[in-house]
């Protein structure tokens, strides 16, 4: 697993991690204020949100925060919570992204990544609980959508602990 620290400023100086939210996001977000794409780290941090790490399509994780630093990804549940990104391939408009999530999305590499980053949280804080941004933020969010292994991801990542 390929990791490349980045360092996103925004977010609490101390958190203790209880629980993983589980995210997804374009890889490269339309940003009207100039009309371009933004690479999904860059447009976090120009937005002031943050997450603690994303997971490319390739398999690439980009950690974002450190995992004792608290992250702005989840409005109302950012205390004690680490955020996971998974970046849906492509340039999305909010339209796009929300129709491709529909369906799956995940490159075999992603999702190995994803499963990795997640059971090593769990190991180094003992976290049981793993949820999707759309549980805590229902009505509001839908990520990681319908195109996210749910069932399958939540038996991998619990699997060999």
């Amino acid at each position: 697993m390929k990791i490349l620290q980045l360092h996103n400023p925004y977010g609490a100086a101390h958190q203790t991690p209880t629980k993983i939210i589980i995210h997804a996001m374009a890889e490269y977000v339309y940003d009207p204020s100039d009309r371009t794409y933004k690479h999904a780290p860059t447009f976090l941090e120009r937005q002031n949100y943050s997450v603690h790490a994303m997971g490319a399509p390739d398999g690439t994780i980009y950690r974002c925060r450190a995992d004792d630093e608290g992250a702005y990804h989840a409005r109302g549940f950012n205390a004690g919570t680490l955020g996971y990104e998974v970046l849906v391939k492509g340039q999305h408009d909010y339209a796009s992204f929300e129709k491709t999530i529909r369906t799956a999305y995940m490159t075999g590499e992603q999702y190995a990544s994803a499963v990795e980053q997640c059971r090593e949280w769990m190991r180094l804080h003992g976290i049981t609980e793993v949820v999707r941004h759309s549980d805590v933020s229902p009505g509001r969010k839908i990520d990681p959508g319908a195109g996210f292994p749910w069932n399958k991801f939540s038996f991998d990542i619990r699997r060999h602990q």
